[in-house]
């Protein structure tokens, strides 16, 4: 928390913007305010020379087909036109529920009208907890990114995303059972394994309060 996520995603929005893609946040309704702060001439808008024209949505909007949000008809909205989607608090859709007989989750919605429909979509993911208590939140997480496609990285040595996370569950629950004196950090990045921490550096970006404080 605090360590500047809005202020980088803005830069990768910028960066679609300038090639004159089209760019959706997502985000939980009580931070719609704040996105719609820097897309607006507003005196509280700190990049207004940028001249941001990025939409916004809430979460909840993927289950609504009638009315309006943030000024936007939902029953026109072009979800398969986005280049770019930003997915503030992620973790949100770290758990992939099974819908009730008939109908469709939030998570299969995005997945469906705006990752896999019309143009391709790039997936950028924010969150202070990508992972709760599970492994499984984050490869539902990174599911979006992917596609789906279990596989997708496989070029770069990670045969499969699920196989690699469910390992790494596996170790970190030998890993808490333990004796305390054995249960050090240390152990726990030996038992998670090479793979893991490809996946990783593959796929995320994470910032400490201490690496801000070193570095800027």
């Amino acid at each position: 928390v605090g360590l500047g996520k809005t202020f980088t995603a803005l830069a990768v929005i910028k960066y679609y913007e300038l090639r004159n893609k089209s760019v959706l946040v997502l985000c939980p309704k009580k931070l719609a305010d704040n996105w719609l702060n820097y897309n607006r001439n507003l005196k509280t808008n700190l990049f207004a020379k940028d001249r941001f024209n990025y939409d916004v949505l809430c979460h909840t909007d993927l289950s609504r087909t009638r009315g309006e949000s943030l000024g936007i008809p939902l029953d026109r909205v072009n979800w398969g036109n986005y280049d770019l989607v930003v997915i503030d608090e992620s973790h949100n859709f770290r758990n992939k529920k099974t819908p009730q007989a008939g109908g469709e989750t939030r998570y299969d919605r995005l997945m469906r009208k705006i990752i896999r429909e019309g143009v391709k979509t790039r997936v950028l993911m924010l969150s202070a907890t990508p992972v709760n208590n599970r492994m499984a939140d984050l490869r539902n997480q990174i599911v979006f990114a992917t596609e789906g496609d279990d596989a997708a990285l496989l070029e770069h040595g990670i045969g499969s995303i699920d196989a690699t996370t469910r390992l790494a569950q596996k170790q970190f629950n030998r890993w808490l059972d333990l004796e305390d004196p054995d249960r050090s950090p240390s152990r726990l990045v030996e038992m998670l394994g090479f793979d893991y921490f490809t996946l990783l550096d593959l796929l995320t970006i994470a910032r400490s309060r201490k690496h801000i404080e070193k570095y800027y």
